[in-house]
């Protein structure tokens, strides 16, 4: 898979990125897209708010649903986490950060007690957090985050600083042995950039992702002491979600210009890691399509996701409001394992 991926973006080639509108269907099945669009209708997939699709750079199929609209902002929950990704990448580009391998610890000298009290934390590194492999003590999935002892949302009420919270968690692993999905990784991935940088997060994603991807509307969440955060928070359109995923399709590359580099991209989509039946890039997940080729996916609490399906040039992008633990008679699965098997072209 990771091969097939590979080959994929290196014979890619260079892509001028503007925006096309085809026919609707030219490129699906016209049934199967009416029965999965009467289904999200009928909530067989719970509350859905939008579907988009875009086959290369043309926008072939666009829905809204309930009092969605085109310029709705979706709250895109942990879609964020690959936005930071791409930011990441933007900052090794410009040389402000040397390399994956770099140990975090070198980014915190005030905290300095707290990695010589736990020599495995001075092991940690970028890459660690970025693969979700640092090794922390920490399990968001067992309690829902609709539910008070997440400790994602236990953490998002504290109004103190987060990162001495976050780095004085115990270890239960070594840093690189064991995948366990940790929302706090992206907060320290977010401090090392404002300070290789010299640019506060927020600004630097600004200036060098949304900007340049022409995304002039969009709110992300502010708290207290510690600013927006890296892990989600981050509300747009599902036009403007869908361009991350064009980006990747792009290798990098928006209108006339590099956003980051093609290298970061294909390292970036890449498994690094491993959980259950999913694999997991730098803050990507990957996985098959019904037809065994590489998907590429962001997702977000609530069903936001962004897939992308690079041997189709396929991007599809829905938001939803499934923000319970209530187990729908559809999900996300079935929906663009649907949505795949209806592309005929």
């Amino acid at each position: 898979m990771v091969r097939i991926l590979g080959v994929f973006l290196l014979f890619m080639g260079i892509c001028i990125v503007t925006i096309a509108q085809r026919a609707p269907y030219e490129s699906f099945s016209k049934d199967s897209l009416k029965k999965i669009n009467l289904d999200i209708r009928n909530d067989k997939y719970g509350k859905i708010s939008s579907l988009v699709i875009y086959e290369g750079t043309s926008l072939v199929y666009e829905n809204y649903y309930g009092f969605s609209q085109k310029s709705t902002l979706h709250q895109i929950s942990s879609v964020t986490k690959s936005v930071t990704s791409i930011a990441v990448g933007v900052a090794i580009d410009m040389d402000s950060i040397p390399s994956l391998d770099v140990k975090i610890h070198n980014y915190f000298p005030e905290y300095d007690s707290i990695f010589l009290d736990n020599p495995l934390k001075r092991e940690i590194t970028l890459k660690h957090l970025l693969n979700q492999t640092a090794g922390f003590e920490w399990d968001e999935w067992e309690i829902h985050y609709s539910y008070a002892g997440n400790p994602l949302i236990e953490l998002s009420q504290k109004s103190e600083n987060w990162i001495p919270i976050i780095l004085g968690l115990p270890m239960d692993s070594v840093p690189g042995e064991k995948f366990s999905y940790n929302s706090a990784c992206s907060e320290l991935i977010k401090e090392i950039i404002s300070r290789a940088t010299g640019v506060p997060f927020l600004h630097f994603v600004e200036e060098h992702v949304l900007n340049k991807l022409s995304v002039s509307e969009y709110h992300w969440d502010t708290y207290p002491e510690n600013d927006v955060p890296a892990w989600g928070g981050l509300s747009l359109s599902t036009r403007d979600m869908a361009k991350i995923g064009l980006l990747v399709i792009n290798q990098g590359y928006w209108a006339t210009s590099q956003i980051v580099s093609d290298n970061w991209i294909a390292t970036s989509v890449q498994p690094h890691s491993n959980s259950d039946s999913l694999s997991y890039g730098y803050h990507w997940w990957v996985t098959e399509q019904p037809d065994g080729n590489p998907l590429v996916f962001a997702a977000g609490y609530g069903d936001q996701y962004v897939f992308i399906a690079p041997d189709k040039n396929l991007v599809v992008a829905f938001n939803g409001k499934n923000f319970t633990d209530y187990k729908w008679e559809k999900n996300h699965i079935d929906l663009i394992n649907r949505i795949l098997n209806a592309f005929v072209n």
